[in-house]
């Protein structure tokens, strides 16, 4: 495993500020904020490195080859990589013949609670980072209240959340919230140009269906994700048009992914929500695609379309547990047949 290098994103530098020059870490417990693609998990990663390494040289050894014992990392299984966080959650994985989990599970919390009845090893202050902490359903997160409510000694929790609102607000408001926001459109223009990844001719385009979020833009060009919109665009035609079935439908979105889909959805039915309300709206995610949009919307139903938009937030919230996913897309594709009015 390479050296790992510290992250901070300049739209974070403030963040970054504030969490590093409170020396005496007056909250035990952070839950950081905000949308994929902001860079939560750098910044996490970035400070629970800075906890850990401060007073300790052998630490910095430890961190980078992914074994220090006084950093403790919950992740649901689907997301552990080979990276920083991946090498210190494999600890408390539990060992199953099935499919990678895709939730933070009460037994991975219950080790976890095991493992803080000791002292730190070496660091003076250890760091438990839970990432994608919305996954946790109810008994996890009433099992890490415990620890929250009476938080051992020398003890720093970081938890991260895309959906704040999944949290438990029992888990809420023992954290001390820190919101990471998205950057003005030219400090994300600026940066994405000076990593020259996206071209300067497609970073518009990129940034508009990212909703401004830099790391989310150059991710999207990477995947060359408007091949994939034109293939869910496609689709959703097919069933207006009647050329595909629902199940058809379901079925191609499954193999593009279900949350990739869901989001694109997510995305398409706030558009066709806001050309409905006013003909030429200040912002949407498929600028491309306004002629298109604004032509739909004047041929659906608007309650239907507010029950699809209900039912996509279902959607995704079910697509992050162990639902057939094949079944929760199938329903989503039969609410978008049935959208025109």
């Amino acid at each position: 495993m390479t050296d790992f290098k510290p992250t901070i994103y300049p739209w974070n530098e403030k963040v970054w500020h504030s969490l590093t020059s409170d020396s005496a870490r007056s909250n035990h417990a952070y839950l950081f904020a905000g949308n994929p693609g902001l860079g939560k998990q750098a910044t996490a990663l970035a400070f629970a490195h800075h906890v850990l390494t401060a007073d300790h040289a052998q630490s910095v050894a430890l961190f980078n080859a992914g074994s220090h014992p006084d950093f403790h990392v919950l992740l649901p299984e689907c997301e552990v990589t080979n990276d920083a966080l991946g090498s210190h959650a494999r600890r408390y994985l539990e060992q199953h013949g099935g499919k990678p989990r895709r939730t933070i599970t009460i037994d991975q919390v219950r080790s976890l609670g095991k493992a803080l009845d000791t002292h730190p090893h070496i660091a003076t202050t250890r760091v438990v980072l839970i990432a994608y902490a919305e996954t946790m359903n109810r008994n996890a997160a009433n099992a890490l209240l415990k620890n929250l409510e009476e938080p051992p000694a020398n003890t720093v929790f970081i938890l991260l959340s895309d959906e704040v609102a999944r949290l438990a607000p029992t888990v809420r408001s023992r954290c001390s919230i820190i919101t990471l926001r998205a950057p003005q459109t030219e400090v994300a223009r600026s940066w994405l140009i000076g990593q020259g990844v996206v071209p300067q001719a497609e970073i518009d385009t990129h940034l508009a269906l990212s909703d401004n979020h830099p790391l989310l833009a150059q991710q999207y060009f990477e995947e060359q994700y408007m091949e994939t919109l034109k293939s869910v665009f496609n689709s959703v035609n097919s069933l207006w048009n009647q050329r595909n079935d629902a199940v058809t439908v379901a079925r191609s979105w499954q193999q593009t992914g279900g949350l990739k889909t869901v989001n694109i959805l997510q995305k398409l039915t706030t558009d066709l929500l806001r050309c409905c309300l006013t003909e030429t709206p200040p912002q949407v995610f498929f600028p491309v695609q306004l002629s298109w949009l604004q032509t739909v919307s004047n041929k659906i139903s608007q309650p239907r379309l507010l029950e699809l938009i209900d039912e996509l937030i279902y959607a995704r919230r079910m697509l992050s547990t162990t639902v057939d996913e094949l079944l929760v897309l199938e329903t989503v594709s039969v609410k978008f047949q049935r959208l025109p009015a």
